[in-house]
C-alpha cells in the first residue's frame, strides 16, 4: 500500500512539473487535436470528397470551396488531409504500442534472467541495428507487399531492437538494487517482481520513449507511403498525397506544402511534448520545480 501511494505521489509530482512546461502543455494540446480531427473526420468532411475525382477541379488553387485546393485527379486535398490524418496517426500510435510491449516483454526479461537469452538475443539485435532502419523498413515491406498490415510490421521490426536495448538498459540499473535482492531472498516470484516492481520503476524511461518512437514511426509511415509502399490506392495518407503532388510540383506547390506541414506539427509537437514528459519524470530536476 505505501509503495502504491508512493508511485502515485511521483506521478502526480511529474504531472505538476508537466504543468509548468508551457511548450509541453501546448504540444499537449496539438496531438489531443490531432487526434480528435482523426476520430471525428467524418463529422468534419465527407470522405467521398476525398476520393471522388473531378476533372474540372484537377489542380485547383486553395480557395473557399477547396480550402486547400484539390490534386492531380481534382480531389479535395482538405478531406484527404484530415481522413489521411487517421492513417498516419494509426502508424504512430498503433506501430508504437506494439513496439513498446514488445520491446518491454523481452528487454525485460533479456535484463532480468540475463544468460543465453540476453546474448542470443542482443547479437541478433546487434546485427538488427548494423542496418540502417530506412533500409530495413523497406527491405521489409518490398518483401511483404503494400498495405497497412505490411507496413506496421515494417515499421515495427525496424525499431524494435533499439527500443529493446534502451529497455534492456533501464532494467540492468534496477535489477541489481538492494530491495530487488531482499525480495528475491524472501522468496518472491520473478513474475511479481518483475511486475510489481522492476516495470513500474522502469516506467519513466519506457513511457519517454514512447513518446519519441510516435514521430519516428510518423515520419517513417509517411516515408514509406511517399515511396509508394504505405497505404493502398485511393486511401488518403499523408505521406503518399505529397508523394502523389511531386509530379505537379513544376505546376504547384499546394498539394505537396499542406501534407508536409501537418507531417511536421505532428512530429513536432509529440518530440517537444516528449522532452517536457522526461525532463518532469527526471527526478533529477524535483528540486527545481
Amino acid at each position: 500500500m505505501a509503495k502504491t501511494k508512493k508511485t502515485k505521489s511521483a506521478y502526480a509530482d511529474a504531472w505538476r512539473r508537466l504543468k509548468k512546461n508551457k511548450v509541453a502543455m501546448v504540444s499537449l494540446v496539438v496531438i489531443v487535436l490531432l487526434i480528435a480531427m482523426a476520430l471525428f473526420a467524418d463529422l468534419i468532411v465527407d470522405y467521398s470528397a476525398a476520393i471522388t475525382q473531378s476533372a474540372a477541379d484537377k489542380l485547383a488553387s486553395p480557395s473557399a470551396e477547396h480550402w486547400f485546393g484539390c490534386d492531380g485527379l481534382g480531389r479535395d486535398l482538405f478531406a484527404r488531409i484530415i481522413h489521411g490524418s487517421r492513417i498516419s496517426l494509426l502508424l504512430g500510435f498503433g506501430t508504437t504500442a506494439i513496439t513498446t510491449v514488445t520491446a518491454v516483454a523481452l528487454g525485460t526479461t533479456a535484463a532480468y534472467f540475463g544468460g543465453k537469452f540476453d546474448s542470443l538475443l542482443m547479437r541478433a539485435f546487434d546485427i538488427l541495428i548494423s542496418i540502417p532502419s530506412v533500409l530495413l523498413a523497406l527491405a521489409i515491406s518490398a518483401g511483404f507487399g503494400t498495405g497497412i498490415p505490411q507496413l506496421v510490421c515494417a515499421i515495427t521490426i525496424g525499431q524494435l531492437a533499439s527500443f529493446t536495448r534502451v529497455i534492456r538498459s533501464a532494467v540492468l540499473n534496477l535489477v541489481d538494487q538492494e530491495y530487488i535482492e531482499a525480495e528475491r531472498a524472501l522468496g518472491l516470484k520473478n513474475g511479481r517482481i518483475i511486475m510489481t516492481h522492476i516495470i513500474p520503476n522502469a516506467m519513466g524511461t519506457i513511457l519517454v520513449q514512447a513518446t519519441m518512437q510516435v514521430a519516428r514511426n510518423i515520419l517513417m509511415g509517411a516515408l514509406l507511403s511517399f515511396l509508394g509502399l504505405g497505404a493502398p490506392i485511393p486511401t488518403p495518407e499523408w505521406g503518399q498525397i505529397a508523394s502523389d503532388g511531386i509530379s505537379y510540383l513544376r505546376y504547384t506547390g499546394h498539394i505537396v506544402i499542406f501534407p508536409t506541414i501537418f507531417i511536421t506539427i505532428t512530429a513536432l509537437a509529440i518530440n517537444l511534448f516528449g522532452d517536457g514528459l522526461r525532463d518532469a519524470l527526471d527526478p533529477r530536476l524535483k528540486g527545481k520545480a
